[in-house]
């Protein structure tokens, strides 16, 4: 299953995107979006935050590149234990 998230100030625009998911036969959810801060992260936001979302909160005020996994620990992927 995939989940899409679409913020939208326009409420005529959210009801024709769901007009259109509807017609598609897609099961079609509105509801206010928390943004990450703080106290979404301490208390939870009631779903698994996107890692578009994690990666955004992540680098509020720093002005650094995020960078994945691989990259950080690729000098010690390759040594044995």
């Amino acid at each position: 299953m995939t989940t899409l998230i679409i913020k939208s100030n326009s409420d005529k625009k959210t009801h024709l995107i769901m007009q259109l998911a509807e017609e598609l036969g897609l099961s079609v959810r509105a509801g206010e979006f928390e943004e990450l801060d703080v106290n979404a992260m301490v208390k939870g936001i009631g779903r698994k935050a996107t890692d578009e979302e994690l990666m955004d909160y992540l680098s509020k005020g720093n002005d650094a590149k995020p960078f994945d996994l691989e990259s950080a620990f690729s000098k010690y992927s390759n040594k044995k234990l």
